[in-house]
């Protein structure tokens, strides 16, 4: 089986929403010859990264389009989108989790718009509130829409229609607020028979202050787009532009604070699904795709202000790996930048990560993240604390049925990988029986000599398929190789749970490991 083929998104942008479905799930099907080993929370791969936590409900719907941004708190802000378009309908959800993956808001719906909305952005403006902006119906086609929630979720203002749009090929959108707390957004649409960059910015409240600029001059189609901001509130924008019979060329705009075009469709060379940030001293760093071969490749570049380039095209994906795209990078308080991407081998999609310098030379080197599942179009986001936050999508719940957001945090360091760590290291045996249950389930560890001696803080926690906790075990330290707990199905309150998944999670030190329970009542 086949994965996804990025060179046909790239040079081929007329596609329907059922073929646009139907490849993704090529990607997510091969999750059916994986060892079926559905869980919460998985692996940790390598050292220095935490396990995989869902992030979405498991039920039949597909989810895509994910991003994520922190607050000043570390706490992680994800949204996507729910896909669901065999009805032509779909919504925008969100999840908050604090900097260690619990959950503080569960799958929530924040456009609450009975139509198609679609790839989700979100950006946490300098109060800790929560902006949101997506593709949606307008009088027009599909448009700009906007939400903004306090920091406890509060809604300060609804799901609205910021900017009237006209749809297109191939709709991207990226957004970046800028030192004002401006909302600037980078966007695609259709006006009047061809693609081209649209340039919106929004104040607080999501009404726009310039409402649209064409970026992209008549007669370009331009798709794929990407912005970033720098100190002085300029606008760094970059797209993939066709004509003239060539195809997947990268260029280049800057705008300044008030939307006048500084720098004009400058041509870097090829390349597509720009991402841009600004360094401290006010250089561009971008990523991007380079479908010209061998392969597709995630490139590097550096510029100044001027649009000149300092560093690269730099070629920073694996050559064993050929079908590289979907690359998002983030800047840490250190000036290290931080790039994911999917790598698509042998129809094995891998979420790959690297760190870099602001020389583009390697701090950690290309190296795989989830394991031993795959998944696709990574974005990532940095905390106050330097630490990463990844999500992505992924089918390992419900493999060839449907699609979830998966979440997991980094430590940024670098790290050996989880195969070598395991020769060295004795590891806890977990089993659980009967699964599925009635009414009670026994959870049995079996604990080498050398593994208890490392660590008397054990804990066990079951979840809900939502991620909320739902009941947590006191565990005491003994010398016996194994132990064993009771869950007689009720929760922290004596409450009896109704049927369902739930996850049990045991940790151990630096240890953890989980199972999936079926309780049927």
């Amino acid at each position: 089986m086949n994965g996804l083929s990025f060179i046909t998104i790239i040079s081929e942008p007329v596609y329907t929403v059922g073929d646009k479905l139907n490849k993704l799930l090529q990607h997510l099907l091969i999750c059916c010859l994986l060892p079926t080993a559905y869980s919460l929370l998985l692996y940790s791969y390598p050292p220095g990264w935490s396990d995989d936590i869902l992030l979405s409900h498991v039920d039949p719907k597909h989810r895509l389009g994910p991003d994520v941004d922190v607050d000043d708190y570390n706490n992680v802000w994800a949204v996507w989108d729910t896909a669901t378009w065999v009805n032509g309908t779909a919504e925008i959800l969100y999840s908050k989790r604090d900097s260690l993956g619990n959950c503080l808001i569960p799958e929530t719906a924040v456009s609450n718009n009975p139509s198609y909305s679609i790839k989700p952005r979100v950006a946490v403006d300098a109060s800790n509130n929560v902006h949101f902006v997506w593709y949606d119906q307008t009088p027009q086609g599909m448009g700009l829409w906007h939400a903004k929630l306090g920091n406890d979720g509060t809604v300060l203002m609804p799901s609205h229609l910021a900017v009237n749009g006209a749809g297109g090929l191939g709709m991207s959108m990226e957004i970046a607020l800028n030192k004002y707390q401006d909302i600037n957004v980078a966007w695609a649409e259709r006006p009047s028979g061809y693609n081209q960059m649209s340039y919106t910015q929004l104040d607080s409240l999501g009404n726009p202050i310039i409402e649209n600029i064409r970026v992209t001059p008549v007669g370009l189609n331009a798709y794929w787009v990407g912005i970033g901001v720098d100190s002085f509130a300029n606008n760094h924008l970059a797209c993939r532009t066709d004509s003239g019979g060539i195809t997947d060329r990268l260029t280049y705009s800057k705008l300044d604070k008030d939307g006048d075009i500084l720098i004009s469709n400058e041509i870097l060379g090829f390349g597509a699904q720009p991402i841009m940030v600004a360094d401290q001293s006010q250089n561009i760093h971008m990523v991007y795709s380079d479908p010209t071969g061998p392969g597709i490749r995630i490139e590097y570049l550096k510029l100044d202000q001027n649009g000149n380039i300092l560093i690269g095209p730099q070629v920073i994906s694996t050559p064993e790996i050929l079908n590289n795209s979907y690359a998002d990078m983030a800047i840490d308080s250190l000036q290290y930048l931080h790039v994911v991407w999917q790598g698509d081998s042998s129809a094995v999609v891998h979420i790959m990560y690297c760190k870099m310098d602001t020389l583009g030379n390697y701090i950690i080197a290309p190296m795989k993240i989830v394991y031993p599942y795959q998944g696709i179009e990574p974005r990532i986001a940095v905390d106050r604390s330097n630490r990463l936050h990844v999500v992505w999508i992924d089918g390992r719940m419900n493999p060839g049925v449907s699609t979830d957001i998966f979440y997991k945090r980094g430590e940024n360091e670098p790290g050996i990988e989880e195969t070598t760590q395991l020769e060295t290291t004795p590891l806890p045996k977990i089993t659980v029986s009967p699964n599925p249950f009635n009414n009670s389930v026994t959870i049995r560890f079996f604990l080498e000599q050398s593994f208890s001696a490392r660590t008397k803080n054990m804990e066990l926690k079951i979840y809900d398929v939502s991620g909320k906790l739902v009941k947590e075990f006191n565990l005491k330290y003994t010398v016996s190789d194994i132990q064993s707990v009771v869950w007689d199905s009720r929760d922290n309150s004596g409450n009896k749970l109704p049927s369902g998944v739930y996850f049990l999670k045991f940790e151990a030190g630096d240890y953890s490991a989980t199972e999936k329970l079926l309780l049927i009542r």
